[in-house]
């Protein structure tokens, strides 16, 4: 009966005192010197617009050099705040280790896009509809697009979603329709090596242009773009393939059931 009690005693206090010793680590982790500040950037598609001793900079711009301080008086919420408002950071998460170090991880905006706007103003559009800066660290491999798209760059300003279509300008349809046409290429691994040029017409019609510019491929809007693309397919395998690819100029794809070409 003894060793039955001892055991449900010991069963019911090693819970207890984990979390006892648990909250002491903790305690003392609080009162222990912050030892450096360490920045973690994920890699995704080589893109490498910022850099940690970019990070770190900006943090001791604002908050002074952390190495030294007690770990609790280092504010961790501001950390974030921080980074977060650094222009190529889409999120980040901010941590403290056990042996005294502040570790920042870190999630880059993704262009997917560079457009020269009609004003001959350079930014990128990146994956979640936002416009970005450019910059002279690092110029990201992605679909280009220039001509009389008129939408100029502003900080948050985002691509218009599928709300309100009655009410968008022009020029914001515009801006939908080609990150519309932007996505559904990048989603298709044939027309992502395929397509790196996009021309915006002055009447908010789009070209595309292959890599190797052997013709232009009229687009029109980008409605029925799945209809569109399969003719396309189809023409190339079936069409150009015979007659040969420098046989047409342009390639028209705005007819229904249909394809246009003109030398």
């Amino acid at each position: 009966m003894i060793k039955r009690i001892a055991a449900i005693l010991l069963y019911v206090s090693l819970p207890a005192l984990f979390f006892v010793l648990l909250g002491f680590a903790v305690e003392n982790n609080k009162l222990k010197e912050c030892k450096s500040l360490r920045v973690n950037i994920q890699q995704m598609n080589d893109v490498s617009f910022i850099d940690s001793a970019m990070v770190v900079k900006r943090v001791v711009e604002v908050m002074g050099p952390l190495e030294g301080k007690k770990i609790n008086t280092v504010g961790l919420d501001r950390i974030q705040d921080l980074v977060n408002n650094m222009h190529y950071v889409e999120e980040s998460a901010v941590y403290r280790t056990i042996d005294g170090h502040v570790t920042i991880n870190i999630k880059q905006r993704n262009p997917v896009a560079r457009v020269v706007n009609v004003y001959n103003e350079p930014y990128y559009i990146d994956d979640r509809g936002m416009l970005m800066q450019t910059s002279d660290r690092y110029s990201a491999h992605v679909m280009v697009v220039t001509g009389h798209l008129r939408t100029r760059y502003a900080h948050l300003t985002q691509v218009p979603d599928g709300m309100g279509e009655d009410k968008l300008s022009r020029d914001e349809k515009t801006l939908k329709e080609l990150y519309a046409l932007i996505r559904y290429i990048n989603n298709d691994r044939f027309l992502r090596a395929w397509f790196d040029h996009i021309y915006v017409t002055p009447s908010g019609e789009f070209e595309l242009t292959p890599r190797n510019g052997v013709h232009i491929v009229e687009f029109g809007r980008s409605d029925n773009m799945k209809e569109k693309f399969d003719k396309l397919r189809l023409f190339y395998q079936n069409g150009l393939t015979h007659v040969g690819w420098n046989s047409y100029n342009r390639v028209n794809l705005k007819f229904k059931n249909q394809i246009v070409c003109s030398k």
